[in-house]
């Protein structure tokens, strides 16, 4: 394994209030998992989680924040810190967030349409609260829930966005997402050549093998979804065997 490891992060994607998955990020292609997203979150500490990806689903393609209750549930179990995304297009969506109780605020589409409101959320927040999630389909970044293709390239974004401030990022291929067909490992090298600073990934992470595969890349932590849902990956043992192997890798560029 080495001397790090990867932090291993359940995924809960939120869509009228429940938790769900979608195939490849299509809003037509959806599967109901459960009706009590706080619930969720405590079995996935229970299994030994120290982190929780939430999506706010309706919120990533209305604009704003549309699953605020079932948020607010997950956030407020304090199960464990929480890192959201969906609906965040502006600073001070930001800095609510964080006052509600959010360790961590994800920008998407804003960082495409609204770069200025990034750099304001890492100045009245700092680095630390901030991550960008930069979803791709063949490279090229997709905005708006994943409906939008853009004509931006993933690494320029990235590079783009480090000069704001923004010193975590997220990557997702979206062609993987919610298949159990492993992650683009080509991809995501790509992506760690061009960026210095911590990266999580997401889609398509499905087994023990992922996982550790991602680790020896110098991943900081890996997003899983469908995998956990599905039974295809065990959380519990999955963090014990990756996670306890070695240390977490420091944060900052």
């Amino acid at each position: 394994m080495g001397e790090f490891a990867v932090q291993v992060i359940p995924a809960i994607d939120l869509r009228g209030g429940k938790c769900v998955r979608l195939r490849q990020g299509d809003y037509g292609r959806e599967t109901v998992f459960d009706d009590d997203p706080a619930a969720v979150a405590r079995r996935w500490v229970d299994a030994g989680a120290s982190r929780l990806h939430v999506v706010d689903l309706d919120g990533a393609r209305a604009g704003e924040r549309v699953n605020a209750a079932a948020v607010e549930s997950v956030v407020k179990s304090g199960a464990a810190p929480v890192q959201l995304g969906g609906g965040v297009r502006s600073a001070e969506t930001a800095v609510e967030l964080v006052e509600l109780g959010v360790d961590r605020v994800v920008f998407g589409t804003a960082a495409i349409e609204a770069p200025a409101e990034v750099r304001k959320a890492v100045g009245l927040l700092g680095a630390e609260r901030v991550i960008v999630s930069v979803d791709a389909r063949g490279g090229m970044v997709m905005t708006r829930g994943w409906t939008r293709a853009g004509d931006v390239r993933a690494v320029d974004l990235m590079a783009s966005m480090s000069d704001v401030g923004v010193r975590r990022f997220m990557f997702t291929d979206v062609e993987r997402d919610g298949t159990l067909s492993h992650p683009n490992f080509d991809s995501i090298a790509e992506v760690l050549a061009s960026v210095s600073c911590p990266v999580i990934a997401a889609g398509g992470v499905s087994t023990i093998g992922d996982l550790s595969r991602l680790s020896s890349m110098g991943v900081e932590a890996a997003v899983t979804g469908l995998a956990i849902y599905s039974g295809a990956l065990d959380l519990r043992r999955a963090i014990l065997e990756i996670e306890t192997l070695g240390k977490p890798r420091g944060v900052g560029c």
